[in-house]
């Protein structure tokens, strides 16, 4: 195991930037997990970790050594990708012992390394098939047992459940925590599904743009977003936004409002019908849409306000709105997130 450092990434293609001078430290042991949209250079700083992509300047170090010139084979890490990666005319068992033969280990020690890898994956009754005899699932179990049987310094991620229907997503996820856990790897994973990233991280670093725009625990990003772009990432469905106005419909009178505040952020489960005494935002809306998604309600609102925004409340599944209903809304004080625009921060 090792932590591994990034200070001051950056990565140029011709006079494009894709990786903006990225500073952070993977503990040892943890499970890290990148989570962007698609193009905000995630997995080119993945590949720059393992090699694949050359670093334009800035330092790469991995349990201490600076290994940012190093060659991939060197430096003692195993990459996880989305495609799984196997060599179709070789079997399971082939696939897994290929890079250890390569590495002259010994006959002995490589059996012993696919049997425990094998019993701790399931995937024992599979050795001798080929990746075409496999399932979704399995093909990215053996993907996985070709990282574990190297026992490397560190696991990198390349989005691998990507290519796999929800069901097997969910098993796999709950598979790739259980294993990050027992073997205590250093972990870093891509990918752009947020419930994902929420669930697998010890920590998670939100990027856009080639850069971070918040590191912490998954609740700490999610009740307290350091921007408006991460309020707007992370959470399903996403934070709405609305302009900070002290008079007609979204009334703010009794709101104690930063001066450098002027957009306002509000979780849809944080919205509730009817009306209070507590200091809230207070609003009203016609119902545009109802979607029930299981045991809750998404309430699509057209504001009665000049700018005629929508948002979405998230309510129990058992109160019943009608398409045209026009509702009374509130949003308690201390649920509220304030932004100031120009700088896109957060100022409460």
């Amino acid at each position: 195991m090792a932590a591994i450092e990034l200070i001051d990434l950056k990565k140029n293609y011709g006079q494009v930037p894709a990786v903006k001078g990225v500073n952070l430290t993977v503990a040892d042991g943890k499970m890290i997990v990148l989570v962007g949209p698609s193009g905000c250079g995630k997995s080119t700083l993945l590949r720059m970790i393992a090699g694949l992509e050359s670093i334009s300047s800035g330092h790469l170090h991995i349990a201490g050594t600076d290994v940012s010139t190093v060659e991939p084979a060197k430096r003692d890490i195993a990459m996880v990708f989305q495609n799984y990666a196997l060599y179709p005319h070789m079997t399971v068992r082939q696939n897994l012992e290929y890079g250890l033969k390569n590495r002259r280990v010994a006959r002995a020690e490589i059996d012993r390394r696919i049997a425990e890898t094998a019993a701790i994956l399931e995937i024992g009754p599979f050795l001798e098939r080929r990746p075409r005899q496999l399932s979704g699932g399995q093909r990215q179990r053996v993907a996985m047992g070709r990282a574990i049987v190297r026992n490397p310094a560190a696991f990198l991620f390349d989005e691998p459940l990507s290519n796999l229907d929800a069901k097997l997503r969910v098993q796999m996820r709950v598979e790739i925590r259980r294993l990050q856990r027992r073997l205590k790897t250093t972990s870093l994973y891509v990918t752009h599904d947020q419930l994902e990233a929420m669930t697998l991280a010890d920590r998670l670093v939100v990027m856009n743009g080639g850069r971070i725009e918040q590191i912490g625990t998954p609740v700490e990003v999610y009740q307290r977003p350091e921007t408006i772009f991460v309020a707007g990432f992370i959470g399903s469905p996403p934070m709405n936004f609305v302009e900070l106005k002290t008079n007609g419909t979204i009334a703010a009178e009794e709101l104690t409002m930063s001066a450098d505040a002027d957009v306002i952020g509000i979780r849809p489960n944080a919205i509730r019908l009817g009306e209070t005494t507590s200091p809230a935002l207070r609003f009203k809306g016609k119902v545009e849409l109802v979607e029930t998604v299981g045991d809750e309600n998404h309430i699509h609102l057209r504001l009665n306000d000049a700018k005629n925004e929508l948002i979405v409340a998230s309510i129990a599944g058992d109160q019943r709105l009608s398409d045209g209903e026009t509702v009374s809304c509130f949003a308690l004080a201390d649920s509220l997130h304030l932004f100031n625009s120009a700088t896109g921060r957060r100022v409460n």
